[in-house]
């Protein structure tokens, strides 16, 4: 028993698994925390959201600004003559528009924009016309997807419409339209032009010499937003053939049609003989140097047109010149209302005091002429430019005033000029001076109806070279400048525009001195301060 008892007290009872405390574990050691990683982590985060927001913000703003070079006029033209760009006078009339008109293109605007450099520049052009005034509705139409559209404008139009044509309409009057071609915004090198359309030799492209794009759409605009234009009847023919000297003066006869035209005139060719010269259709007339002299019938007939059964408001533009025979019944007609056009011509003797001009015949020293009724010039953009007289009728006026006429000079030549005897076969020896003579006048006979007055005038050019059509397009001269405002006052219109041709010889891309450091900022020295900071940035964040 003794035994056993001590057995029990020696064996020592292990503790369960259950009952054993874990062995103390070392303590971990605490990470150090890297402030480099920190910074770094920091910086780039901070990099990651800079760029995150700059790129927003250069998206933001491209769209932006991509809306508002839409609507604005915001692209620089850099050619050297302006060649996207539109004239003061063209802007100052968009921006005075009270009157919504429509510009449809009758052509998808992707197939127009990349049918060649030549349809680009008209695009940009159209571009501006409605950046310039909200009135201005620009829009592109293909006609095989919507033929209605181009079947409504074909209903008022007596042509027939062709894919390009710009249709320049009165928003609330679709009748009251202009289409303006493709083609007729352009003058061409006509031999270059044959070549490439005959004989595949170059392109029509290289035949281009001028953009009229601006003359065009701005004469369109003028038309169609006109309440009432003035109706002019132009006496071209007589019996079926052309009435005045065609060899000299096609181009003259054109070009003053063209030039009223695109200033709100509605112009019709009529024949002298074949068309009636009805007052009730017409405002004007224009009898533009008739070679040979009118019949008893014709001269009664414009004399008929004037008196308009005594209710006047008629008038008549009678050009003379050197190519007419002798015209008795038309100095008759003219003499009853104050003027006669004498059988001389003006010349200038004074060698320096000679204007030297390119007549479509050729070039010539020809006299200045100086604005005699400044009343007629208010019209005129710039009244610091010459205007030139060549082979011009001094036009004798054989009244001031008398009861219900009025007759006044309009532009006078030089005091230097000589008279030198139309058709003789020598000049005149004797240059003297004969002081200055009138080469454009204006006569009016009027009568008081109902207290009003109502008058009727006959405006008076001594020569068709007044008009030649290179001095006429030839923004150095105010020829074209100075007729449409007589013309205008004439007719009791508004101040018309005109504006000159622009000539497509190569391009060149020229600055001020204000641009040009305006654009190496922007190209140049912007980008290198952009590329310094970042560089800057990025140093900084490796040594810290």
């Amino acid at each position: 028993m003794a035994e056993n008892e001590t057995e029990k007290q020696e064996t020592v009872t292990e503790p369960s698994l259950s009952d054993q405390k874990p062995a103390e574990q070392p303590a971990k050691p605490k990470k150090k925390v890297n402030l480099a990683a920190r910074k770094k982590l920091k910086y780039g985060g901070i990099a990651t959201a800079i760029t995150c927001i700059v790129t927003a913000a250069v998206i933001g703003v491209n769209v932006l600004v991509s809306r508002v070079v839409e609507k604005y006029p915001l692209k620089i033209d850099l050619t050297e003559t302006g060649m996207y760009e539109i004239s003061d006078e063209s802007r100052n009339f968009l921006q005075g528009m009270t009157k919504d008109v429509n510009f449809t293109v009758l052509m998808s605007e992707t197939n127009f924009n990349t049918s060649g450099i030549n349809m680009k520049m008209v695009s940009e052009l159209l571009d501006r016309y409605a950046q310039y005034s909200d009135k201005v509705h620009l829009s592109y139409v293909d006609p095989t997807t919507h033929p209605d559209v181009v079947n409504n404008y074909q209903q008022n139009y007596s042509g027939t419409l062709q894919e390009g044509d710009i249709i320049v309409s009165d928003a609330a009057d679709d009748s009251k339209m202009r289409v303006v071609s493709v083609g007729s915004l352009f003058s061409y090198d006509q031999q270059k032009l044959m070549a490439a359309r005959y004989y595949g030799q170059g392109t029509v492209e290289d035949a281009v010499t001028g953009f009229s794009g601006e003359q065009n759409l701005t004469a369109a605009l003028l038309y169609v937003t006109d309440a009432n234009p003035v109706k002019v009847g132009f006496i071209d023919k007589a019996n079926g053939q052309p009435l005045y000297n065609s060899q000299f003066h096609g181009y003259a006869v054109n070009i003053m049609a063209t030039t009223l035209a695109k200033n709100g005139y509605d112009v019709q060719s009529i024949d002298l003989y074949k068309d009636q010269l009805d007052p009730s259709v017409y405002d004007m007339l224009i009898l533009p140097a008739p070679v040979n002299d009118l019949t008893a019938t014709a001269v009664d007939s414009i004399s008929a047109f004037l008196f308009n059964d005594g209710s006047y408001d008629r008038n008549l533009i009678y050009v003379a010149d050197f190519t007419q025979g002798k015209t008795p019944k038309i100095d008759e007609l003219l003499g009853t209302w104050g003027v006669e056009v004498t059988r001389n011509l003006a010349l200038e003797g004074k060698t320096d005091a000679a204007q030297q001009v390119t007549l479509a015949v050729g070039p010539a020293a020809v006299p200045l002429a100086t604005v005699a009724d400044t009343a007629y010039a208010e019209g005129m953009a710039n009244d610091s430019l010459p205007i030139v007289a060549p082979l011009c009728r001094p036009i004798t006026l054989l009244w001031e005033s008398r009861s219900g006429g009025i007759t006044s000079a309009l532009l006078k030549s030089s005091e230097t000029v000589y008279l030198n005897e139309m058709g003789a076969q020598e000049e005149n020896p004797d240059k003297s001076p004969v002081g200055a003579q009138n080469v454009m006048a204006m006569t009016t006979r009027s009568e008081i109806i109902d207290n009003v007055k109502h008058s009727s005038n006959i405006m008076v050019l001594g020569s068709m070279m007044l008009l030649d059509p290179n001095v006429m397009q030839d923004a150095a001269y105010n020829n074209a400048s100075f007729f449409i405002s007589a013309s205008n006052t004439m007719n009791g219109k508004g101040a018309g525009i005109v504006i000159a041709e622009k000539q497509l010889t190569s391009q060149k891309l020229t600055m001020s001195a204000g641009s040009m450091r305006g654009a190496i900022f922007a190209v140049f020295v912007l980008p290198m301060l952009v590329a310094v900071t970042g560089v800057v940035v990025i140093m900084r964040r490796r040594n810290k």
